[in-house]
């Protein structure tokens, strides 16, 4: 990636990051980018493929962490390797919250960067994609339930991350990692645990055990 164009993703970032997205023109990103306005489209079709390529940029390390994450397979615990990609994926998207939601504001935007996701076939699907295959993975060395669905357990601690994360955006709560760690870690723990009550022969003998 040419400095000029990355040095234009940038610029793009902070704007939004300060000014939001209605105040979002090339001229403001050129001067914020210290080039010259031409040499924007010279690098981008349009204002809304430099918005995904910010984007995609914030998000990258995440999904390229999702997508390596069978390489961890049968190394550590489950809840530990979970934790630590779940993690990530809540960092990345309580910092495109505020990004997402000016998109979901201006219908044509939303409508080109559509358009350009399925261009490029990607896709917060393929992220997940990884997780599945991690999980599966897991499940046949035993480590995972023969009871879940992987495709359906990746979605769902998927959801949970970006949930988080956009909650706390919303409420103005800050990204503290102790708190966020706590809380992925919990929601983690419920799921292994399962939602199904343990039959009662199992609870008397643990019962027994305790005394």
């Amino acid at each position: 990636m040419s400095d000029n164009r990355q040095n234009i993703i940038n610029a793009t970032d902070r704007l939004l990051q300060t000014h939001g997205l209605a105040r979002l023109t090339t001229r403001e990103i050129a001067r914020e980018a210290k080039v010259a306005e031409g040499l924007i489209y010279h690098h981008f079709k349009d204002k809304a493929e430099l918005i995904y390529e910010v984007v995609e940029t914030r998000v990258r390390e995440t999904k390229n962490q999702m997508l390596n994450l069978p390489l961890q397979v049968g190394k550590r615990s489950l809840s530990e390797n979970l934790e630590e990609v779940l993690l990530s994926v809540y960092h990345a998207h309580y910092e495109i919250t505020p990004i997402v939601n000016c998109i979901f504001a201006d219908q044509k935007l939303r409508v080109r960067l559509q358009e350009i996701v399925k261009e490029r076939n990607m896709g917060p699907q393929y992220a997940i994609e990884g997780l599945d295959v991690y999980l599966a993975a897991e499940q046949r060395l035993g480590r995972l339930s023969d009871a879940v669905e992987p495709a359906v357990l990746a979605k769902c601690l998927w959801m949970i991350s970006i949930q988080s994360a956009m909650l706390d955006r919303w409420m103005g709560n800050e990204s503290d990692e102790t708190r966020v760690r706590r809380g992925i870690h919990d929601c983690v723990q419920t799921l292994m645990t399962g939602f199904a009550p343990r039959p009662k022969t199992e609870e008397k003998t643990e019962v027994k055990k305790s005394k």
